[in-house]
């Protein structure tokens, strides 16, 4: 049995525009981020392609959000 794997590069600009665009605040739930980052203290949000990459979704700041970890799994599982 084969198992293929696609991979998809994501602009990192997008990322950082998405998380200063969020300004710590979920844009989901409208939530302040849940803690900070270890690393570096700043807001921990995920950013999450409202379409899919997978389903031909753009990599641009106007399809991706920046989100707190529970909208992120809610819009992943339900």
């Amino acid at each position: 049995m084969r198992v293929y794997s696609y991979t998809y590069r994501r602009n990192p600009d997008i990322v950082v525009e998405a998380l200063l665009r969020a300004g710590g605040v979920c844009e989901d739930c409208k939530q302040t981020a849940p803690f900070d980052r270890a690393s570096d203290g700043t807001p921990y949000l995920e950013v999450h392609h409202v379409q899919s990459l997978a389903n031909n979704g753009e990599d641009t700041l106007s399809n991706v959000l920046a989100i707190c970890p529970n909208c992120h799994r809610k819009r992943h599982y339900g």
